[in-house]
């Protein structure tokens, strides 16, 4: 059987048996549901919070947290930093689905053209930015699970070895997603779900009345180039 490292080399994820404690589990559910930030909303009710690393002192001491920096820094190197991270709330009422797709985007502190990035967008007043392949190729996103997570409450399913064929079209996409074969991540409560960004990834929405609580951390160890600087850096 591979090892969570060879796994993530050889299909771009693996999950990780729990890291977090219950105490920390129900400590940080309760310090994300005081954050003071304008939330994401779905039918009134609240489905996330983005930029999260920035808004709480409690991700931030888990981005930090020894058993969090070791599982990342083992594959991207000792220089791994957290750099941006989103809380998502997938609820009954609070509920979507999320088609295939990668993630291609970073958010920096400020916009500098520079070359190979490319479509700049606004969202809360942060830039984003979709840098060269071969940065988002060194990046490692790390989700922490605050409910155990299957197909019932939303869990991600994803293509497996996808991380290896860069950035994709549209049709691309779907293309891959008709030759290979979906894995369904499970993950255990207090588990961590470690992916590439460049792999292919969805998620359903909910079927049972239940929460599926992440806390959505991306690591980076490279330094951008002319001045640009990871917004959460």
């Amino acid at each position: 059987m591979l090892n969570y490292q060879e796994k993530i080399d050889k299909c771009g994820f693996a999950s990780v048996a729990p890291i977090i404690n219950e105490d920390q589990i129900e400590r940080l559910i309760e310090c994300l549901s005081k954050v003071n930030a304008a939330p994401d909303k779905r039918n009134g009710s609240i489905y996330g919070v983005k930029n999260i690393l920035n808004l709480s002192p409690e991700v931030g001491k888990l981005a930090e947290d020894s058993k969090v920096k070791n599982l990342v820094q083992l594959i991207i190197g000792k220089s791994a930093q957290p750099v941006r991270a989103t809380f998502f709330n997938k609820t009954p009422d609070a509920n979507w689905k999320v088609p295939w797709h990668q993630d291609l985007t970073i958010a920096v502190k400020e916009k500098r053209e520079t070359d190979g990035f490319s479509a700049w967008t606004l969202k809360a007043n942060i830039h984003h930015v979709q840098p060269p392949v071969s940065i988002l190729e060194k990046m490692l996103t790390i989700r922490i699970h605050l409910d155990e997570t299957d197909e019932s409450n939303g869990a991600l399913k994803i293509l497996p070895c996808s991380h290896k064929n860069g950035r994709l079209s549209a049709v691309e996409i779907q293309d891959l997603r008709s030759a290979k074969k979906v894995e369904v991540c499970r993950v255990e409560r207090g588990g961590a779900f470690l992916m590439r960004p460049l792999s292919v990834h969805s998620s359903s929405a909910v079927t049972y009345p239940t929460h599926r609580r992440v806390i959505h951390i991306e690591f980076s160890a490279e330094i951008l180039p002319n001045g640009l600087e990871y917004y959460g850096s």
